[in-house]
């Protein structure tokens, strides 16, 4: 029986030494390495969501930017701020307060 199995291509292609190099340095390289191909592409992968987390918070940053542009040079703009957000008022007016 070991005499036919011996006798298969399947059995000269697994006796190949060169072969069976490569597929233990493939193996090694995509498993085993410091520098993997698993830890390159989980890297890769942490990067793109780190950059996409880098243009929120500088469309964030340009969006505050400008409201406290708008805040600091109009008076106005500023006073409506202030009872919208923190429910200032003055002294002669009453204040409502509705929670939806």
């Amino acid at each position: 029986m070991f005499t036919k199995f011996k006798e298969t291509a399947f059995w000269r292609i697994i006796k190949n030494k060169y072969l069976l190099v490569t597929v233990v340095f493939f193996v090694w390289i995509t498993f085993f390495d410091s520098n993997s191909l698993i830890k390159c592409t989980r890297v890769a992968s942490s990067i793109s969501s780190q950059e996409k987390e880098k243009r929120y918070y500088k469309k964030e940053i340009e969006a505050i930017e400008e409201k406290l542009n708008e805040l600091s040079s109009n008076r106005d703009s500023l006073e409506k701020f202030a009872r919208e957000q923190y429910m200032f008022h003055k002294e002669d007016e009453d204040l409502y307060i509705i929670v939806k």
